[in-house]
């Protein structure tokens, strides 16, 4: 399905039955020099026949044939708006091929030749479809540009008729005035009222428009703010009630079982408080909605706050965007940070679709296996939406929606990476638009997942915003009336909105507004802290409770010592093993490059890494935690016999969390031997063993709460742990290391592999240690350069693709006037930086101008050239950065990736490159061809930019016309034209518009003398 329509498309799908009128648009399209008004006349009259029509008939429509209608139906009212308003224009001669008596003479060659051009422009434009993701506001400006350019198109037609030139300057005015902004404002109202009209006939198109924003459109729909409930009861009644097919049905039912299921899949329980189902406690987010184009920043909070307004229509957005053309060709990314509800959004919206229309199939990313390549999983996706395309009728009606849920969970062990998976469902989805099934797909994901993942432009991104303070308030009143029994039993006090507002940077995450319910009802331990928790503490808390409530339930089965009941010591001890255990379990997911693993090998794990003496009682299994379950349950449909933590940044933690321990222990260690008579180098065999496998920026949190955790080390703690990991990191000699722990191998890897794995680890904690710069000669001491150039060239040698583009997006090289330092994170200023200063021009003053205007933009995270730039300063290579300095204009300008060569093809600045100092050596048709590729990139940009460019282009065409001649007719016809900029406008854009015209007038002067 094209988007936007055609209107010569449109009134060939809606009149297939009337065949006049068919040929009538055919004609018109082929410049025939009819009769505009009564072919206009008979269009307008076929336009609201269809538009009656569709609105008998719209109950009838399957999900796809209303879609296909509405977006077909759209492009005919647009141009029916105009063909109307024109009706009412006062002029003193019929707009008509037959009696226009259009003079032979052409004063101007951007203009039409003649009135047939013109109509043949109209019926072959395609005006712009509304889209849920953009306000209200942005479609009807769209639409208003539509007309004034056709109004603009009009007055050189008038001018080329001998009855023009008759008239006098005062009616001349006054027909160029009837035919501007006033013509475009009637356009503009007779639209609206047309659209009115078919969004009455299909309320989805309301959703589309965004009009419910200004008034409501959904009267006798139940106003429902939570669970989604808005958006089923809205495409309930648009639906033509099919009986839906056996497999849709039983997908439908297992989606709704899970709305039933109470909230301890998703975060645990062990205190016995009453967890709501999810269907009951889910409360509608907030979100921001924007399309992703080249320069799109979809990873980073302050873009979103600058590109998108906060809204709280979640139905009414899902609703118009399930029911576009959009859907069917780019996927939805729900982005949001971790806990904000990503994955509850997704199995609520599965289970709220209703399956008389919608065949929706939910697929854990971490059910994806790592051998799964790109055909391998094209394949699978295709097999898991089989069930909608039955062979029954309601199969072939329903459209298939695919949910991936949690794109950070992918392997990064698989061949599949994670920066080109959503250009590869983008793909899928055309394939299946292409053989007649088409598929909606919706991806979560993480933000800092979001800084590494290639956008295909177009995607509609949202993400999900904090709960307000009236938000939090009715969640914490439905966990009240949940428990309410509870509480009167074990006498708790109700969850106090006064006391969470302590923890408010908490509490506005669904995730941990949870886990502080949670921990909360037990003895009301919130209201007995003063100080606001961090993250990692919460998690800390929590698990340790879990673990000490699992350990208490049964103590014959996990072997608790009765001492543990009296001597807190003991009881300590076991909550230590306990974590300890759970650690070991998630390092055994950590290495395997997942988020579930089978339960014999988290035992054997267990056996190889950690040996507790004969007198110990057995530790608790990790098993009997509240937040472990199996696979199935976690990930709905992972293979039987794996485990999971029913959320992976519990895994993640307790993966952050053991290496803090052990770090601090190695600190300590080291205290030690500084008093001791022998001192020995540190031990750092059991540190080796966990982190020589996988870089633990595999994981963005898990950075970020080693960080945190560090953090809250003593001071003189975290200054000997600095001595201590750079003495371990300029080691080379690893072998004493190796022979401990031999056993362990989650995955096979080489020596260099291994190395490569915890030297990285080593900085990472560093890094994270420091919480600020670590100075490289501080570290390596002379020729530190060439030492971290051969550390960093061994890494991108030894760690797999996706594991190497999440180490090269966690450490950030900067030059600096001490030489290298390294920081946390990687932001897309700082690669600009490193490429100025390696280029000589150091860093990029505020404001500095590219190409006459705006300060000078990085590669964005949706280019090769991102990657590229924070490769070559992580391998402090001076040459590619002097490299992507030289190219940064091109992509100032374009923003997008102007370097990749698209099936063997030059590339875009390869082409624009050649069109200012290579065209000597280019043939003429490659010559033509680079400028009709040049063109439409222009018709990428934003005004300013597209103007700049065309100014740049023009230029060179200028002084090329008299070597192509005829050849650029066609080209100059279609692209090149006079414009008008507002009063308003900035004097440098003014100065630009005037160039551009001149450069137009010379052009057409040449072009002209040739004819």
């Amino acid at each position: 399905m094209r988007e936007p329509v055609r209107y010569s498309d449109a009134i060939r799908f809606l009149g297939s039955d009337e065949e006049r009128v068919v040929e009538l648009v055919d004609r018109l399209g082929d410049d025939s020099a009819l009769d505009l008004l009564g072919a206009r006349t008979d269009l307008v009259r076929f336009a609201h026949r269809v538009l009656n029509r569709l609105d008998r008939e719209a109950h009838r429509l399957s999900r796809l044939e209303r879609t296909r209608r509405i977006a077909a139906a759209h492009s005919m009212i647009v141009v029916t708006a105009f063909f109307e308003s024109l009706d009412d224009t006062e002029l003193p001669f019929e707009l008509d091929g037959r009696s226009a008596n259009l003079d032979a003479a052409t004063t101007d060659a951007s203009s039409p030749k003649h009135l047939g051009e013109f109509v043949a422009l109209l019926v072959g434009s395609a005006p712009p479809l509304p889209r849920p993701q953009r306000p209200a506001a942005d479609a009807r400006a769209r639409v208003r540009r539509f007309y004034a350019r056709r109004c603009k198109q009009l007055p050189p037609v008038l001018r080329r008729m001998r009855l023009w030139g008759e008239l006098g300057e005062a009616h001349r005015s006054a027909i160029t005035d009837r035919l501007g902004p006033a013509l475009t404002d009637r356009c503009l109202r007779r639209y609206e009222e047309l659209r009115d009209k078919l969004a009455a006939s299909f309320p989805e198109f309301g959703a589309w428009a965004n009009l419910h924003a200004d008034r409501s459109r959904y009267t006798g729909v139940p106003e429902a703010t939570s669970g989604l409930t808005r958006l089923r009861h809205q495409l309930q009644s648009i639906s033509t009630g099919t009986v839906p097919s056996v497999a849709q049905a039983a997908l439908a039912r297992a989606h709704r079982e899970r709305l039933a299921a109470p909230l301890a899949r998703l975060g645990g329980s062990g205190t016995g408080a009453h967890l709501p189902p999810l269907g009951v406690a889910y409360i509608d987010p907030r979100f921001r909605a924007a399309e992703i184009g080249p320069g799109a920043l979809p990873h980073d909070p302050a873009w979103w706050e600058a590109a998108a307004p906060v809204r709280d229509d979640v139905s009414e957005f899902l609703l118009g965007h399930f029911t576009s053309p959009r859907a069917l060709s780019v996927p939805l990314v729900v982005l949001g940070p971790t806990g904000s509800g990503k994955s509850a959004l997704a199995q609520v919206l599965a289970a709220r679709l209703p399956e008389t229309d919608f065949c929706v199939v939910r697929v854990a990313a971490g059910e994806l296996a790592e051998r799964d390549g790109a055909a391998e999983l094209a394949e699978r996706l295709a097999a898991a939406t089989a069930p909608a395309a039955g062979t029954t009728t309601a199969g072939r009606d329903a459209l298939s929606v695919l949910i991936l849920d949690g794109l950070e969970e992918v392997s990064t062990l698989a061949p599949v990476s994670r920066t080109d998976l959503l250009a590869g469902l983008a793909g899928f989805q055309r394939e299946r638009a292409r053989a007649g099934a088409p598929v909606a797909v919706v991806v979560t994901c993480r933000d800092a997942t979001a800084a590494r993942v290639r956008f295909p432009t177009g995607s509609v991104a949202m993400r999900l915003a904090e709960f307000t303070d009236d938000q939090i308030a009715n969640w914490v009143g439905t966990w009240n009336r949940v428990n309410l029994s509870y509480f009167d039993h074990h006498g708790v006090l109700p969850l106090d909105r006064a006391v969470l507002a302590r923890h408010a940077a908490l509490a506005r995450r669904p995730l941990s507004l949870l886990l502080l319910a949670l921990y909360d009802s037990t003895g009301n331990a919130l209201h007995r802290l003063s100080a606001p928790l961090r993250e990692s503490v919460l998690y800390e808390r929590w698990l340790r409770r879990l673990a000490d409530s699992a350990d208490r339930a049964d103590p014959a089965a996990t072997g608790r010592p009765a001492a543990a009941a009296s001597d807190p010591a003991v009881r300590t001890g076991r909550i230590e093993q306990a974590l300890l255990a759970a650690s070991v379990f998630a390092f055994s997911m950590f290495n395997r490059g997942g988020w579930h693993v089978p339960a014999e090998l988290v035992a054997a794990d267990r056996d190889q890494l950690v040996h507790w003496p004969a007198h110990y009682a057995p530790p608790l299994d990790p098993v009997r935690l509240g937040c472990v379950v199996p696979a199935e349950d976690a990930a709905g449909g992972a293979p039987p016999g794996r485990l999971a933590f029913t959320h992976p940044v519990l895994g993640e933690y307790l993966v952050a969390r053991l290496v803090a321990e052990e770090l601090a222990g190695l600190a300590e260690a080291r205290m030690r031997e500084l008093r001791a008579i022998r001192p020995s180098p540190p031990d750092d065999a059991f540190l080796y063993a966990l982190l020589s496998f996988t870089p633990l920026s595999a994981s963005e949190e898990v950075p970020r709460l080693l960080a945190e955790r560090l953090r809250l080390l003593a001071p003189d703690v975290r200054d000997e742990l600095r001595l201590v990991l750079a003495e371990l990191l300029r080691e080379t000699d690893r072998d004493g290391a190796q022979r401990h722990y031999a056993d362990y191998r989650p995955v096979p890897a080489s020596r260099a592999a291994r190395d490569a794995a915890y030297s990285a680890n080593l900085m990472l904690a560093l890094v994270a240690v420091h919480g600020d710069a670590v100075p490289l000669r501080e570290l390596f001491g002379t020729g530190a350069e060439q030492r971290w150039r051969r550390y960093a060239h061994l890494w991108k040698s030894q760690l797999p693709p996706e594991q190497w583009a999440a180490l090269v997006h966690a450490l950030d090289v900067r030059p600096g006037p001490e030489g290298l330092t390294v920081h946390p994170g990687r932001s897309a200023e700082a690669a600009v930086s490193g490429a100025r200063a390696a280029a000589g021009a150091g860093p990029a003053p505020a404001g500095c101008p590219v190409l006459g205007g705006g300060p000078e933009a990085p590669p964005g995270a949706q280019t090769d050239l991102g990657l590229v730039a924070r490769e070559a300063a992580l391998l402090a290579d001076h040459a590619t950065q002097r490299l992507l300095h030289a190219v940064q204009p091109l992509v100032r300008v374009f923003g997008g990736d102007v370097t990749a060569r698209r099936d063997g093809a030059p590339s875009d600045a390869h082409l624009l490159l050649t069109l200012a100092f290579g065209s000597g050596e280019a043939d003429d048709p490659s010559l033509v061809a680079a400028y009709e590729r040049a063109f439409g990139l222009a018709e990428a940009l934003e005004s300013d930019e597209r103007l700049r460019f065309h100014v740049f282009l023009l230029r060179q065409l200028r002084g090329h016309t008299h070597r192509l001649g005829a050849r650029l007719v066609p080209l100059v016809a279609r692209h090149v034209r006079p414009i008008g900029v507002s009063r308003r406008a900035r004097a440098a854009v003014r100065r630009l518009a005037d160039e551009h015209n001149e450069h137009v007038a010379a052009i057409k002067d040449i072009l002209a003398g040739r004819w």
